[in-house]
């Protein structure tokens, strides 16, 4: 028999290496979420990489992309401008006139609107609009930005993270911002409120106060008459504690589970009469500081609308909230198993998810 071509094995060895290497480097991806890939305009990804910080130059250029304009460099017309440095202690006179200018300015402050759009519209036509729109917005902030006494604080200035927020509002029935409990009215945004009623007069608003069991009953209590006196919907919550629960439960069950097993191999014990001890008598807390259950939570959802709804029988709750509020460990608790990824990391959770429950 004669001797194999060369040519022939040469053929399968480049085979070989090309669906070797693609193996790798997918096996390796496989284990990264969509949001930790730095491959947004390579791959044509969902750049969901949070942006609050840029510099001037950054800045023009992301303001001239979203604009849809072109520039070309010129040489030879560079202009140094020295920054106005403030120094010193404000005066009582300088603290007034800036919370002056903070009032009077306050309506400005109010985040993205996603411009009117229908499904016939084409996809190139609504990303455009919603390109120009998002670009009016960074301008009148900035303009903003320039008036005497305002400073504004760093905000996201990318546009993929603001699409989803648009998608959740959009998508719910209930939209609920999750608060810290030790500064709520830090981390509640009225506008996103505001801005629900004028996507559909029939959604719901409302905040839940997670890490309500970093607060006393008294602190509760307080919080409780505040949102009541403003018209403020609200109720307490604790994931962290309803995790905790929901792991001690699974230990008893697994423990229980080894002593049925181990007693079902012994003989049966005898059976000695116990002294019925009562159970303690806990403190009645009241209705309005109480902290809900996982139960009582859903079904409060279950009961808060009653309106016509996004997807007919179906109750959309959208929970929305700033970094390290408690979004993921809520979706968990919730849910009674881990969907969402929890990390001590702001912006861990940036994207649109979706999740059924046949409780909701």
């Amino acid at each position: 028999m004669g001797k194999k071509k060369a040519s022939d094995s040469l053929g399968k060895s480049i085979i070989k290496h090309r669906f070797k290497t693609t193996t790798k480097s997918r096996s390796k991806e496989a284990w990264l979420h969509s949001s930790e890939l730095d491959d947004g305009s390579d791959w044509n990804r969902i750049n969901l990489k949070s942006v609050t910080e840029q510099s001037n130059l950054d800045d023009f250029l992301a303001t001239a992309e979203l604009a849809g304009t072109e520039f070309q460099a010129e040489r030879l017309n560079v202009h140094f401008v020295s920054p106005q440095l403030q120094e010193g202690i404000l005066t009582k006179d300088q603290v007034q006139q800036i919370e002056i200018a903070h009032k009077d300015n306050r309506h400005l402050l109010r985040i993205p609107r996603r411009p009117a759009w229908s499904v016939e519209d084409a996809a190139e036509l609504v990303q455009k609009n919603e390109r120009e729109a998002f670009a009016l917005w960074r301008q009148q902030l900035g303009e903003l930005q320039e008036k005497e006494h305002i400073v504004l604080t760093p905000y996201e200035k990318n546009l993929e993270v603001w699409r989803q927020l648009w998608r959740v509002i959009e998508r719910s029935d209930i939209v609920v911002q999750i608060v810290d409990a030790r500064n709520p009215l830090l981390f509640r945004c009225e506008d996103v409120e505001t801005y629900a009623k004028e996507v559909s007069p029939h959604k719901m608003t409302m905040l839940l106060i997670n890490k309500a069991d970093l607060l006393t009953a008294s602190q509760r209590k307080k919080w409780a008459e505040y949102f009541q006196a403003n018209g403020i919907r609200a109720v307490f919550w604790s994931a962290a504690q309803e995790n905790h629960a929901l792991e001690l439960k699974a230990i008893q069950e697994a423990e229980s589970a080894d002593e049925e097993s181990e007693s079902s191999e012994e003989d049966p014990p005898q059976k000695e009469e116990a002294a019925a001890t009562p159970p303690k008598e806990e403190p009645v807390e009241d209705e309005k500081c109480k902290m809900l259950s996982r139960e009582e939570l859903i079904q409060l959802f279950q009961q808060l609308h009653q309106g016509p709804k996004v997807v007919e029988g179906v109750t959309a709750v959208g929970l929305v909230g700033f970094p390290n509020v408690g979004k993921s460990s809520t979706v968990n608790a919730l849910y009674q198993e881990k969907k969402a990824a929890v990390s001590s990391t702001p912006g861990k959770t940036k994207h649109f998810q979706v999740g059924q429950t046949c409780s909701l």
